[in-house]
C-alpha cells in the first residue's frame, strides 16, 4: 500500500510533455486505466502476444476466410439454389457480409477500447456459427440473406477489430508481421471451404456441406475465445463511438477514402472468378470453383512476404506498390482468356490482395493516422466502416456491369482498374506525411 501510495503522482508527467495541454484533464482520469497496455508495447511479443495472433488466425478465418469463400456460393446459388435471380441481386448476400465485417468496427472499436473485449469475442463467435448453421437450412433467397449475409457478416465484423487491436497493442517493430501471420488465417479458410463445399455438396447435399463448414467455425471460435477472453478488460471513461477529430486529418480520411475505393475493386474478382472461369475461359465445373481457392491461396505470399521486408520498405511503401500492381491486375485480367493465362493471373492477383487487407491495419496505428494509442480501436473501426461502403456497393455494380448469358466482363474489370488507380492517387499524400513524419522523428517509430 505505501508504494502504490508513493507511485500515484507519476503518471501525471507523461502528459505535460506531449504538447496536448488541452487534452490534459482527461488523460490523468484515464492514465490508471490506460497504464496495462504500456508492458505489452514495450515487450513486443512474449507467449501472450503470440498466442493472440493464433487467436487472430482463428478469428480471420471465421470472417474474412468464410466471406472469401463467397465466390464458390455465388456460382452454386447462380446455378443451382437460386437460378432464378440475377447476379447482381445473389451477390448482394457476398456485398452485405463483406460490408458488415468491417463496418461494425465503427460501435466495436470504441467498445474494445473501454474494455468489452470479452463479450464482443463470444458474441461475435456465437453470431459466425448460428449464421452457417441456418445457412444450410436455407431455401430462399430471403433467408440467405438474413443468415449469410446478416448474421454471419455480423459475427465477423464483431469479433474482427476487437483481435485486431489485441494484436496492434501486444507488437510494435513486429506489429505488421504479427498481422501478416494472422491473416493467414484468411487465405486458409478461404482455400479449404470452397474445396470442402465443391466437394461434399454433391456427396451430402448444400445443407450438410454448409454445416460442415459451421462445425469447423466452431471449433476455431473456441480457440479464440479461449486465448482472448484470458486478456484482462481495461476500465476505462466511456468515449464517443467516433474520434471526430479524425475528420479533421487530411491524412486519415484520404487514406480511409483511398480503402474504399480499393474495397470498390477489391470484391470484383473474388466473387465472380468462379463465374469468369467457366462462361469465358470455359473451364470445367470444377475448376472454376477451385479458382477461388487458388487466388485465396496465393493470398498467403502478400500476407507474409511483403512484411518480411518492413526493415527496409514501410508498410505504407508496400500497400501503394500493391494497389498500384493491383491496378495493373485489373486491366490485365481482360486478357486473360486460356486456361493457363488465367490461372496465372489468378496467382498473381491472389498475392496482391493479400496486401490489400493487412496493410491498412498494421498502418492506422502509426502516429500520423492515430496520434493517440489509447484510441487505436476507435480509429480501427473508422478506417474499416468508411471503407465498407465500398465492400457495399462494389459488387453489386459489377454485377449489373457483368452479362453472363453474354459473357461479358469487361465493364465490371474497367471499373475495378479505375477504382484502383483512383486508391493509389489518394494515397499518395499519407505516404509522403508519414515518410515525412518517420524522418523527423526517428526514435517514435
Amino acid at each position: 500500500m505505501g508504494l502504490e501510495a508513493n507511485m500515484t503522482p507519476a503518471p501525471e508527467q507523461p502528459p505535460s510533455t506531449d504538447g496536448l495541454g488541452d487534452n490534459l484533464a482527461p488523460k490523468r482520469e484515464n492514465e490508471q486505466a490506460t497504464e496495462p497496455e504500456l508492458p505489452k508495447k514495450r515487450i513486443n511479443g512474449g507467449l501472450d502476444a503470440w498466442l493472440s495472433v493464433l487467436a487472430g488466425f482463428c478469428v480471420f478465418v471465421n470472417s474474412w476466410g468464410i466471406l472469401t469463400t463467397y465466390g464458390a456460393f455465388q456460382e452454386y446459388y447462380q446455378t443451382v439454389l437460386l437460378p432464378n435471380e440475377s447476379p447482381s441481386t445473389i451477390s448482394w448476400v457476398g456485398s452485405i457480409q463483406a460490408t458488415l465485417i468491417p463496418m461494425v468496427g465503427l460501435a466495436t472499436g470504441p467498445l474494445v477500447d473501454v474494455g468489452y473485449l470479452r463479450p464482443l469475442i463470444i458474441a461475435g463467435s456465437f453470431l459466425t456459427v448460428f449464421g452457417m448453421m441456418m445457412t444450410s437450412l436455407a431455401s430462399s433467397y430471403y433467408q440467405v440473406l438474413l443468415a449469410q449475409g446478416f448474421c454471419v457478416g455480423m459475427g465477423g465484423g464483431i469479433s474482427y477489430i476487437p483481435a485486431l487491436v489485441v494484436i496492434s497493442t501486444s507488437f510494435t517493430t513486429k506489429r505488421p508481421i504479427a498481422i501478416g501471420f494472422a491473416s493467414i488465417g484468411s487465405s486458409v479458410g478461404a482455400v479449404i471451404f470452397p474445396v470442402m463445399f465443391r466437394q461434399l455438396q454433391p456427396k451430402v447435399g448444400f445443407g450438410w456441406a454448409v454445416r460442415s463448414i459451421g462445425f469447423i467455425s466452431l471449433f476455431l471460435a473456441i480457440i479464440a475465445c479461449t486465448i482472448l477472453c484470458r486478456q484482462p478488460a481495461q476500465k476505462a471513461r466511456a468515449r464517443s463511438l467516433i474520434d471526430w477529430k479524425a475528420f479533421r486529418e487530411p491524412s486519415f480520411m484520404m487514406f480511409s477514402v483511398s480503402l474504399t475505393c480499393v474495397m470498390l475493386a477489391y470484391y470484383v474478382p473474388i466473387f465472380y472468378v468462379a463465374s469468369y472461369a467457366r462462361t469465358v475461359v470455359h473451364t470445367t465445373t470444377s475448376l472454376g470453383f477451385y479458382m477461388v481457392a487458388i487466388v485465396n491461396g496465393s493470398s498467403v505470399i502478400g500476407r507474409v512476404v511483403p512484411y518480411l521486408l518492413v526493415a527496409y520498405i514501410k508498410p505504407i511503401g508496400i500497400l501503394v506498390f500493391a494497389v498500384a500492381a493491383s491496378a495493373i491486375a485489373m486491366f490485365t485480367w481482360i486478357a486473360a482468356t486460356s486456361s493457363a493465362g488465367f490461372i496465372v493471373w489468378a496467382c498473381y492477383w491472389g498475392a496482391l490482395s493479400g496486401v490489400l487487407v493487412t496493410a491498412p491495419t498494421s498502418i492506422v496505428a502509426h502516429p500520423v493516422f492515430c496520434p493517440d494509442p489509447t484510441f487505436l480501436g476507435t480509429r480501427l473501426g473508422m478506417m474499416w466502416g468508411i471503407s465498407s461502403f465500398g465492400a457495399l456497393a462494389g459488387t453489386p455494380i459489377a454485377g449489373a456491369l457483368v452479362n453472363l448469358e453474354t459473357a461479358e466482363f469487361l465493364r465490371a474489370q474497367i471499373f475495378a482498374g479505375c477504382m484502383m488507380v483512383g486508391a493509389v492517387l489518394l494515397q499518395l499524400w499519407p505516404a509522403f506525411k508519414v515518410f515525412r513524419y518517420d524522418r523527423e522523428n526517428p526514435r517514435k517509430t
